[in-house]
Parts: structure tokens; sequence; C-alpha cells
């Protein structure tokens, strides 16, 4: 433990930052998978809608898609922008793929 005033703070800190990211990485877990059951079942358009935002009948977005989390995570450094660009452009190639 430490003993040290700001050491202790920096500890304070990494345990908040870590409980986000990993809310984050979550999120992104749940709705990658969403996704993946989507293609393997053959339901492209099941698919494109958890990957795009999803909107209810007045136009508004109810839940964020893959897309829209992959780019917070880049926003929020939580994962590189390469890294990022990667799997769009592979979750993309899935959807072409049973397309």
């Amino acid at each position: 433990m430490p003993i040290i005033a700001s050491a202790k703070k920096q500890l304070r800190q990494n345990k908040k930052r870590r409980a986000r990211n990993d809310n984050f990485r979550e999120l992104y877990r749940e709705t990658r998978v969403a996704f993946e059951k989507a293609i393997k079942a053959n339901d492209l358009d099941t698919a494109k809608s958890i990957f795009v935002n999803q909107k209810n009948a007045e136009g508004k977005t109810v839940k964020a898609g893959l897309q829209a989390i992959i780019d917070k995570l880049v926003k929020k450094n939580i994962i590189h922008k390469n890294n990022g660009a990667r799997k769009k452009a592979k979750f993309v190639k899935m959807m072409k793929a049973i397309s």
C-alpha cells in the first residue's frame, strides 16, 4: 500500500480509470458478441442494426451501435486508432461476406 499522499491519490485515480475502462470494454464485448451471433445466423438486417446506431420510432438514438462504441474507445484512448479502424473494417467485411 502506498504511504506517500501523492501515491495514495494516484492509486485512487487508477482505480477510477480502470473501472471506467472496464465498463467501456464490457459494453464493446457484449455488442460484439451479439453482432457475431447475427453474422453466424446469416441475419444481415440484425447485424447492420447492431453495427450502426439503433434508433426508435421518433428517430432518436436508443442504443449506440458497434461502430460508435469502437469510436468511443478510440476517443478515450482505451484502444489505438489503428486498432479501432482495423476492427471496424473487419466487421464490415464480415457483413459483406454474408450479403
